[in-house]
């Protein structure tokens, strides 16, 4: 048998070898890593953007169905107008570090068969503490000391959130208030903006137009 046919790999030939396996495998493993990073960031911002449209939506709903009917305070007390807006609040659950950016009632609450024993109207206030902003709401109108509230976080780690209040248009520019309401007038905000500060990301801001107004031109 020629000798020449019986030759097997030589040591070089075999380290090469490896080493090529090697690149490819190192390749593949990169390539597949990629692909299950960008599947994960995918996943993350397609949840953030749903969890966006939702607080959105939830935002614009209870805006577009404001009620003018003023509360009262645990004491009995009138609050000050039906619509406030970065004003101090001075209730009982209120924590120090909190801010309520806006509080009104809203109509529309949805009572299928009037079960419930309350109406179709519900106070709404949007609070910043600790990074997040919530929708905190109660069953009835005016505040007591052992009323249910309910609070729902719409976004979270935020640095700051700010809300600004359309007073109206003038000389082609719109002006804008940081408390509400302003002397000089009693009735709700033309329309509501809302700032989100996030770290290292740029800052959201979204508009919201209160109830049946009609938009500027």
């Amino acid at each position: 048998m020629n000798s020449r046919a019986q030759r097997g790999l030589t040591l070089p030939e075999v380290l090469i070898a490896l080493l090529v396996f090697s690149a490819i495998a190192a390749t593949a493993v990169y390539a597949l890593r990629l692909g299950v990073d960008s599947r994960d960031q995918l996943a993350s911002v397609d949840d953030e953007l749903k969890d966006f449209q939702i607080a959105r939506s939830l935002i614009k709903e209870d805006l577009a169905q404001l009620s003018m009917r003023e509360v009262r305070d645990e004491f009995g007390d009138g609050r000050p107008a039906p619509f406030m807006g970065n004003l101090t609040s001075f209730g009982s659950r209120r924590e120090d570090d909190e801010r309520v950016l806006a509080s009104f009632v809203r109509a529309g609450w949805i009572n299928p068969g009037a079960e419930e024993p309350r109406s179709a109207l519900q106070y709404v206030e949007y609070v910043f503490r600790a990074g997040d902003l919530i929708r905190r709401s109660r069953a009835y109108l005016d505040e007591a000391t052992d009323a249910d509230i309910s609070e729902r976080v719409l976004f979270s780690e935020l640095m700051d959130a700010r809300a600004v209040f359309l007073l109206g248009e003038q000389r082609g520019e719109l002006e804008w208030s940081d408390i509400w309401p302003v002397s000089g007038g009693g009735g709700p905000p033309r329309a509501l903006s809302i700032t989100l500060e996030r770290e290292g990301r740029a800052p959201i801001e979204q508009l919201f137009w209160i109830g049946a107004m009609e938009r500027l031109s």
